[in-house]
């Protein structure tokens, strides 16, 4: 088969579909708006406690941002999202995945780094309060 055949018969790759992330900036305001408690209630940990998890696990999650932009033509999913996918399955929430705006595939992808992430530091057992 010569190349040119093969290239004509090749079948075209289906366009990705694009979900709209959540806003994370918005969806603070929103819960800080409710309350002081709407976090926690959420997340089942304080605002505090969240960002310094994303500080320890942000270095072993990072996804390459300019990748992300080339295929979505959107920014890389941030740690952030990343911990709120986790921390909603955690929780038995199962819509989590529609919220943050991600692919079936990279939910649980984001699942798993974050869980290896946390598992594999030594930092999170002395940083960490939870309520």
């Amino acid at each position: 088969m010569l190349a040119e055949e093969y290239l004509s018969a090749k079948k075209a790759r289906n366009a990705i579909y694009v979900r709209e992330r959540i806003q994370r900036e918005k969806h603070i305001q929103h819960l800080a708006e409710e309350g002081r408690e709407a976090f926690l209630r959420m997340y089942r940990m304080e605002y505090r406690s969240f960002k310094k998890l994303c500080t320890i696990i942000s270095a072993k999650i990072l996804v390459n941002d300019e990748m992300d932009q080339v295929r979505t033509g959107k920014e890389g999913i941030t740690v952030e999202i990343m911990l709120h996918c986790l921390l909603g399955w955690l929780a038995g929430g199962s819509y989590i995945r529609l919220s943050a705006g991600i692919s079936p595939a990279y939910f649980y992808t984001s699942v798993y780094k974050c869980m290896d992430a946390i598992l594999g530091s030594e930092e999170f057992v002395d940083n960490i309060e939870f309520t």
